[in-house]
């Protein structure tokens, strides 16, 4: 059992490592690294330990989740939308799209989401798997297989429902 274990957390500790040798975590890393004399990926996966023990019983576990799932998000939105790059863009936009999905769905299933006893600690599991760049990320995945052929089969409905509103809206402040 114990090797298992160990095999699932060097499997972790493995995809854990782009992310924590490059980009934004790599100077925080480094710097966890050598004041703590610890590696960087043990620190992370006890903070993933932490993480995933206080989603699941902790005070206020809702907020947390919700601020891992908007705080990073937004930050690289802005980072996007500031570069020259339209990929990021793109990449972001699709993000977001199915983040509102996703916060609709859990609206017109509130009382059995928030009843599952660790909701909140999946929640954030897949709003970390959303957020992971390139093609298989989350968001890429669901975007492609699910919003994008649903939109693309009822854009026809939905234009013309879009247009209806807006000519009744017009004629609301013109009369």
């Amino acid at each position: 059992m114990a090797a298992v274990v160990q095999n699932q957390l060097r499997k972790v500790e493995e995809k854990l490592k782009p992310f924590l040798y490059e980009g934004p975590f790599n100077s925080i890393g480094g710097l966890i690294e050598q004041k703590t004399k610890v590696k960087r990926e043990q620190v992370a996966l006890g903070l993933l330990a932490f993480l995933a023990i206080y989603l699941s019983f902790g005070w206020a576990n809702d907020f947390i989740c919700n601020l891992i799932g908007f705080i990073y998000p937004a930050y690289a939105s802005v980072l996007a939308v500031e570069s020259k790059m339209t990929h990021d863009d793109t990449e972001w936009l699709i993000y977001w799209v199915v983040y509102a999905v996703f916060g609709i769905i859990e609206y017109v299933g509130y009382n059995f989401f928030h009843s599952l006893p660790f909701y909140w600690f999946g929640k954030c599991v897949f709003l970390i798997w959303l957020m992971a760049p390139g093609p298989k990320s989350g968001s890429q995945v669901l975007y492609s297989r699910f919003i994008r052929p649903f939109v693309a089969k009822h854009q026809s409905t939905i234009d013309k429902h879009i247009s209806n509103g807006n000519a009744k809206h017009t004629h609301f402040f013109i009369s």
